[in-house]
């Protein structure tokens, strides 16, 4: 035990040592006349991946977006290969002529993946101690300004419901009884949120209890956020409360444990049930394999299938000149972003064209598009990776910017970003630039507003 201590890169390694074997098992049994005969080369790469970063694991294990990252790669390059295998086939994409191509995307993105790890510094040791929200004018009238701004879309309260609500949703949906909402809101509300909660935790830091009684009722505030997610999105409940987790453990460093451990068990539980909910539905029973299958896997965190559904709709859209790309380029990347979004055309979106070629309609759009896909659109297959090599050291940066910041709200805004960059392969490229641009243009500035308005009054 003491040896494993001491030699921290033997964990990795032995891994590493692990997945090849699975990807030597990939190669004896994926069948050859599959159009992914070729995909046991993810899971072995992704071993040599391992062994390739042994080096400099010391400094990337400290960081939660590098466990965020290695989650959804061993999901992407171990798990969706090996159930491919079991389940036989896919449910899109089985006749596809670019799975070749998909699987080499995938490669370049390791590689990619790999400098921009040789990139990262080690993680800033001088964390700023947080405080907590300061209970004055400034900060009840921002409350009552996010409050008003939350109950001025009554559309978008509709589109609220609790976890164990999300069947009668889906039915509303299906019915067309949920109408469009403000995009300004959908972008800004996890803010929204989190603001409320801050401040109720600042309400509770006040009182005059023992400190365990603080903790007990600030997660139950968190657990209670949880359960209130947007539309069915079940990583909204991540999305909202690893962040409040986080910063709980920061303010109540004594227990760190309880927190970790208590959340985990409830997130878990809670993303159960969403998952029940979502997939039990027409009289059907939600199993395992509904919501933990290839299809699933490839869907959620841009599997290989989706890589090869992607390169075929990019070779019929025939974008042959730089105009197209660069078309592309603002049309996904200003799509969702308010007003802004005007100078997007549908003509050029990757989105529509990836939805297109999975159901032959332009007017679904639920299938989330590659990061590396929209790449192919925006600067062609030779620079596909940029977007996913930039957006992985932002996620760094962001987490080290959320260590320095002494305010509460900042810490909790590039904490978000931090998640938001680190998932970039469960998430579409408009909806992250838009977070990307609203956060930095409106709510970081706007909160470093409100911290010297806060000092001033102070003074």
């Amino acid at each position: 035990m003491t040896y494993l201590k001491k030699n921290i890169r033997l964990p990795l390694i032995v891994i590493s040592l692990f997945v090849f074997i699975i990807g030597f098992f990939i190669k004896l049994n994926i069948p050859t006349s599959s159009a992914y005969k070729n995909i046991y080369f993810l899971p072995i790469a992704f071993a040599f991946f391992l062994y390739g970063i042994v080096g400099f694991y010391a400094k990337l294990k400290n960081y939660f977006v590098f466990w965020i990252l290695t989650t959804q790669q061993i999901l992407r390059y171990v798990i969706a290969p090996l159930l491919l295998v079991i389940e036989g086939k896919s449910r899109y994409g089985n006749n596809t002529s670019n799975a070749d191509y998909a699987i080499t995307m995938m490669l370049i993105e390791l590689l990619a993946m790999f400098f921009a790890y040789k990139l990262i510094k080690q993680k800033k040791s001088n964390i700023a101690r947080i405080h907590f929200l300061k209970i004055n004018f400034i900060n009840v009238a921002l409350l009552g300004t996010f409050v008003a701004l939350l109950l001025s879309d009554n559309n978008f309260i509709n589109k609220l419901n609790f976890v164990w609500n999300i069947n009668a949703y889906i039915k509303e949906r299906s019915a067309g009884e949920i109408e469009k909402t403000s995009p300004l809101l959908t972008i800004t509300f996890p803010i929204i949120r989190a603001y409320i909660i801050l401040f109720i935790f600042s309400l509770i830091h006040k009182l005059r209890v023992r400190p365990g009684f603080k903790v007990a009722l600030s997660f139950f505030i968190i657990l209670l956020n949880a359960t209130l997610i947007i539309g069915v999105s079940r990583f909204s409940i991540i999305y909202a409360s690893f962040p409040l987790v986080l910063l709980m453990i920061f303010l109540y460093p004594n227990y760190k444990r309880k927190v970790i451990l208590t959340s985990s068990i409830f997130f878990l539980a809670t993303l159960l049930i969403a998952s029940i909910g979502k997939f039990s539905r027409n009289n059907k029973t939600a199993e395992v394999n509904t919501f933990f299958s290839f299809y699933q896997i490839n869907a959620y965190f841009s599997g290989v299938a989706n890589y090869a559904i992607g390169y075929d709709s990019y070779e019929k859209s025939n974008v042959t000149d730089l105009a197209d790309h660069f078309y592309y380029l603002s049309s996904d990347l200003t799509q969702n972003i308010p007003v802004i979004s005007a100078l997007s055309s549908d003509q050029y979106k990757s989105n529509i064209k990836f939805n297109n070629e999975i159901y032959g309609s332009f007017m679904t759009r639920d299938q989330i598009v590659p990061i590396s896909i929209a790449g192919l659109y925006h600067f062609g297959f030779y620079l596909f990776f940029i977007h996913m090599f930039l957006i992985s050291l932002l996620a760094f940066k962001f987490e080290n910017k959320a260590y320095t910041a002494k305010d509460v709200l900042l810490f909790f805004v590039y904490i978000i970003l931090a998640v938001g960059c680190s998932t970039w392969m469960m998430i579409n490229i408009g909806s992250l630039s838009a977070t990307l641009f609203v956060y930095s243009i409106f709510y970081i500035p706007l909160f470093n507003f409100t911290n010297r308005l806060n000092r001033i009054q102070r003074t």
